[in-house]
């Protein structure tokens, strides 16, 4: 009976939405950044998560919290900032030549594959 009345409740809702049919796309598509690209990092988390740029673009994190904190790569030594250097109100960048995804996180407020992290998508110009 629950299950009938959760198809019964779906339905008006399902037929509310306009859809032609047509299937839409399951993911949006933003185009890459390029030249400086700000990245806030704010307690317990960097805003934004994820950013793709161009290859040559520069990435700069700003300390915008109240507490210390790092950029540690997840691989890799070929950027970073140790928290002597990334108190609040501090900004640190790094320039990205090379195509690739580039994980990193604060190693303060989490690991290489949770809690505070980030990830730059650098693709061709």
């Amino acid at each position: 009976m629950l299950a009938t009345l959760v198809a019964v409740l779906a339905v008006p809702l399902l037929g509310g939405c306009g859809s032609t049919g047509a299937s839409s796309p399951a993911t949006t598509t933003v185009a890459p950044r390029s030249g400086t690209i700000a990245v806030q990092a704010l307690d317990n988390r960097f805003e934004a998560k994820s950013i793709t740029i161009t290859a040559g673009s520069t990435v700069t994190w700003t300390n915008d919290g109240s507490n210390t904190h790092d950029v540690v790569p997840a691989e890799g030594t070929d950027y970073g900032v140790k928290p002597d250097d990334f108190k609040p109100d501090a900004s640190y960048s790094a320039t990205f030549a090379t195509p690739g995804t580039y994980a990193y996180y604060c190693s303060l407020h989490g690991t290489a594959t949770r809690g505070m992290t980030g990830t730059v998508v650098v693709v061709a110009p």
